[in-house]
């Protein structure tokens, strides 16, 4: 008796000994353990049943299903003989019956369901409906908590509540601008959601452009068709709040500057000037009118000389140039001849111009860009007594004074406080303020530097480098 009790003894030892991976060895899959269950295939004469075994391999929910997830939150999904999906709790209760297509993992106490041809909704894990399944597409939750979503081919919105914040009437919902409002498509036309999902402008304009200084320009009846604006129709201007200040009536209206944009009323008529609110600030009688910048604008009466006026319309300059820059730093290049080519012993065309109309820096360049940072490029023919023709690029400050020698055969505007120059047999680099080369010029390709980063290329890799030259990224080949 004493023998046989020795040997169920061992027996038993030997049995409690056993490894998850023993007690588990007969089933023909095993999942990860979660919540101290694990989904096991079980084939019996061919046929694949689903079930779950604890932590220690041994069986804890008979295998029935025809499939079986992974255990969250206390609930694992499982689809019965029948093809359709419910929910489990960890001791094979049933808490959510068998009616889904799909059927997602919870998270947080939420799961994605699918059901009725391919709809999605979401449930709680007492089976609540959260979100019914309506949808044929849901995205992810931004940071309002907003989510868009899809149905009948129109886009809306939901919070992660399942509260309606937009409803499924739209081609097309776009991220929220600076300004909080929702951009919105629908049968080709525009408009705006203000923040709470309320319609700030209807879906009435062909095109509205981006914002510039709290304005954006308005079109209706253009056609978009090759093109990034609208050719004909009529134009107008919103403000930031969706308010239409002024009416889609002009056959061209630019973007305002300083408070000021250029307006046209027929396609071959002059242009001239009206305040946001749609006031004419300046009479008609310009062929090229620009923005106001510094006070001023630019302005042509025929197309081939150009002046300044101020923002009563009147001349604060000699119309005798053939072109004018942009306002940077107080002044703007001015040409007084045709770009075209220059010929030994003709006199330099280029200089600047203050916003009072003066001749600041005379014109002593053969070339000459527009300053930023204090910095501008001008370019003079004949440095290379071996070619006339071969333009060098140097930088002068805003009191003219040549700060960087006329070396390179490309320059451009500075930025972070550096500048894109380019040597030919060598290659793009960057310089400060001072000329002083902080990246050599070595590069084939470069770009301008923003947020203290530029990208380069040098041997066929594309580099991303910081101020001081230092490569901070190789995106490869």
């Amino acid at each position: 008796m004493k023998r046989q009790l020795l040997f169920l003894s061992v027996v038993m030892l030997a049995a409690c000994g056993r490894t998850f991976e023993q007690r588990t060895s007969k089933y023909a899959e095993v999942g990860p353990v979660s919540d101290n269950r694990a989904a096991v295939l079980d084939i019996n004469e061919g046929v694949g049943r689903w079930g779950y075994v604890d932590g220690a391999g041994r069986l804890a929910v008979e295998c029935r299903y025809a499939g079986a997830g992974k255990f969250s939150d206390g609930l694992a999904a499982v689809q019965e003989i029948e093809g359709l999906w419910g929910y489990i709790d960890t001791a094979g209760r049933t808490v959510v019956a068998p009616q889904y297509t799909v059927a997602g993992e919870f998270d947080g106490g939420m799961a994605w369901v699918q059901a009725g041809g391919e709809r999605w909704g979401r449930i709680d894990n007492t089976g609540k409906v959260v979100i019914p399944c309506l949808y044929t597409e849901i995205g992810e939750p931004d940071q309002r908590g907003w989510m868009r979503v899809r149905r009948d081919g129109k886009w809306g919105c939901l919070r992660e509540t399942g509260e309606v914040a937009v409803p499924c009437a739209y081609d097309r919902i776009g991220e929220p601008n600076a300004y909080g409002l929702i951009p919105v498509t629908n049968e080709g036309k525009h408009g705006f959601l203000d923040s709470d999902g309320r319609e700030a402008l209807p879906c009435f304009f062909s095109y509205i452009s981006e914002f510039k200084d709290g304005y954006a320009r308005t079109n209706y009846g253009g056609s978009m068709a090759l093109r990034d604006e609208p050719y004909g129709g009529q134009w107008g201007l919103i403000d930031t709040l969706g308010r239409e200040t002024i009416p889609c009536r002009y056959y061209d209206l630019a973007a305002p500057g300083e408070g000021l944009a250029a307006f046209r009323l027929e396609q071959f008529g002059n242009y001239g000037y009206v305040d946001v609110k749609g006031n004419v600030a300046i009479s008609p009688r310009f062929a090229v009118a620009r923005p106001f910048s510094n006070g001023v604008a630019v302005v042509s009466y025929n197309n081939v000389n150009f002046g300044l006026v101020d923002r009563n319309g009147s001349e604060i300059s000699s119309f005798r140039y053939k072109r004018i820059g942009k306002f940077n730093d107080g002044l703007a290049p001015f040409n007084t001849d045709l770009y075209g080519m220059n010929f030994q012993g003709m006199e330099p065309r280029c200089g600047y111009i203050d916003t009072e109309g003066r001749e600041v820096l005379p014109a002593k360049w053969d070339d000459a860009a527009e300053f930023s940072e204090m910095r501008a490029a001008v370019m003079r023919f004949g440095i290379d007594s071996e070619d006339f023709y071969d333009a060098r690029w140097g930088y002068i400050a805003t009191n003219g004074q040549l700060v960087v020698p006329f070396k390179y055969h490309e320059a451009y505007p500075f930025s972070c406080g550096l500048a894109r120059v380019f040597v030919k047999g060598l290659g793009y680099g960057y310089i400060d303020r001072k000329g002083e080369e902080v990246v050599p010029c070595k590069y084939q390709e470069a770009e301008d530097f923003h947020d203290f980063r530029a990208r380069v290329k040098q041997y066929d890799r594309v580099l991303i480098i910081d101020d001081k030259g230092r490569i901070v990224n190789d995106e490869g080949a």
